[in-house]
């Protein structure tokens, strides 16, 4: 067994931090190098006024997120349960109908199907219908009837006989409020995976941090960092990677020497990954050793704006879920912070929304305020409160503290169908000390999500342990799956009454359609 070696880190996020630490408690040293003064990457938290952090993204985490879980239980010794609070699943609001809030309870368990057919989310045939999508999307796997690899959700949905107008909004609002990115653009073989891991695990939906990501996560791991000797590097750039006889020699920087390399993990978004890998000399770059890394640059990221509402008063009747604003013009959904932060970071008797807009490119783009104007626009159609004719004119906006962040440099990995074959692996052979971790990079999980990037980190801390034979091997949890002749069987067996859920539905709409003329004549 050899002197464990030096392992440099570029890329400060949540993949970059789990190679780091798990490397670090191996025994190896450890420098990592992030861009922006703060870490966590879209996992990461801003300063705002009052000393609150604020989240680049709000975020809600699996119950099945096991290596993720694990990670922060190591890192800050506590119990999930101290820093997370459980949740049953997301609300949706139509225009003009609040408070009427509707949503489904622990969507993934089949314990409460005939309270989530009843629950006002929509029409019963309509949700049968999109209960039954999901059973029919797992079935594909091990009986395909597509080819769901070049689809995306939107299209797999489109296509099925037995889909409706209905079910297929209520999808969307599903994939805009957990991932802020519409059903359309969302590869239907991840979202798949995903779905699978959900239902193996149902219970509860998810958990929501009681506090900003930087107090529940960042901080734990940071400090867990610090403890193993880990070297951090904020505000420091990796411009570039030089690469000599098949490995990767020296990495230079923005403003400081160039510096030798052991080991390195390239845990940077596509785009910088993109920058990387084609700098360098002619001969000396990691794109000439690795061409197909090329690719990337077909990845498609986004920036999703986020706009921290602070009101004066506190709003009644605004549930502590994340809510989807049903057939929203700007793709909206929020969630309330200052009902599930708990702590130091609490706001008092005001609520304090985090609101999100998946359709960016509906926005003016004339300036922040006033694409921050046109979501507040948007949300005062579904809440009850006067957004003003102008930024700064409502008083029930403590506009001092209400912030909005565009986000341009926190793009997210969007899971874009046929993506798959772009995304580069965790190391390549004829590049022995290089690998890559982040939620675009291939893995086990599917969509993007935190479980995704935590689990490319491991890839990465165990690639290199397994290479240099030192130090224990990293455990990496793979999810649980739900059995895939059942899936299959529940398709074919339940088939017949989605077909004439679709006929009951589109019966309602006929019967409605001739009310209405008769009325009107």
């Amino acid at each position: 067994m050899s002197e464990a070696p030096t392992v440099t880190v570029a890329g400060g996020g949540i993949a970059g931090l789990t190679a780091a630490l798990r490397l670090a408690e191996r025994g190896y040293g450890v420098k990592l190098y992030e861009q922006k003064p703060v870490l966590g990457g879209n996992l990461a938290s801003r300063r705002a006024a009052g000393g609150v952090h604020l989240d680049v993204y709000p975020h809600m985490y699996g119950n099945w997120y096991h290596n993720f879980w694990r990670l922060l239980g190591d890192a800050s010794g506590l119990e999930r349960e101290q820093l997370f609070v459980p949740m049953s699943g997301v609300k949706q609001l139509r225009a003009g109908e609040f408070p009427r809030f509707t949503g489904l309870t622990d969507m993934s368990s089949t314990r409460h199907i005939v309270q989530n057919l009843f629950a006002g989310v929509g029409p019963v045939p309509d949700m049968l219908v999109f209960g039954y999508s999901h059973v029919d999307l797992l079935a594909e796997r091990y009986c395909p009837t597509m080819l769901p690899d070049d689809l995306t959700v939107g299209g797999f949905l489109s296509a099925r006989p037995y889909m409706t107008e209905r079910a297929a909004d209520a999808a969307n609002t599903f994939i805009t409020t957990v991932w802020a990115i519409p059903s359309y653009l969302v590869s239907a073989d991840d979202y798949r995976t995903y779905h699978a891991y959900c239902v193996a695990d149902p219970i509860p939906g998810f958990w929501l941090a009681r506090g900003s990501a930087f107090d529940q996560v960042i901080g734990h791991l940071t400090s867990a960092l610090e403890a193993n000797r880990v070297e951090i590097f904020r505000s420091v750039q990796v411009t570039g990677v030089s690469c000599t006889d098949g490995r990767a020699a020296e990495i230079s920087f923005e403003d400081r020497p160039k510096e030798k390399v052991d080991e390195l993990v390239l845990a940077v978004p596509p785009p910088a990954l993109l920058r990387l890998v084609r700098s360098g000399k002619p001969g000396r770059r990691i794109i000439d050793s690795v061409p197909q890394l090329a690719e990337l640059s077909r990845l498609r990221t986004q920036a999703i704006p986020i706009l921290h509402v602070y009101f004066t008063r506190k709003l009644r009747r605004i549930p502590s879920e994340p809510v989807g604003l049903y057939q929203s013009g700007l793709g909206l959904a929020f969630a309330d912070i200052s009902q599930v932060w708990k702590g130091p970071s609490t706001f008092g008797d005001r609520t304090v929304l985090a609101l999100s807009s998946s359709d960016p490119y509906g926005l003016p783009g004339t300036g922040d305020r006033d694409d921050a104007m046109a979501m507040i626009r948007e949300l005062s159609e579904y809440l009850e409160f006067e957004p003003g004719s102008a930024w700064g004119q409502s008083p029930d906006i403590d506009w001092k503290r209400t912030r909005y962040d565009p986000n341009d440099d926190a793009q997210l990995f969007i899971n874009q169908a046929g993506s798959d074959v772009w995304r580069p692996s965790t190391r390549y052979d004829v590049l022995s000390n290089v690998c890559f971790a982040g939620d675009f990079c291939q893995n086990r999980i599917g969509m993007t999500t935190i479980e995704a990037a935590v689990t490319t980190g491991l890839e990465a801390a165990n690639a290199i342990v397994g290479r240099r034979g030192i130090g224990a091997p990293v455990n990496i949890r793979v999810p649980s799956s739900p059995s895939g002749p059942l899936s299959v069987w529940l398709r074919y067996a339940w088939g017949p009454y989605a077909l004439a859920a679709k006929a009951w539905s589109e019966g309602r709409e006929l019967l409605r359609g001739v009310s209405r003329y008769l009325l009107d004549s």
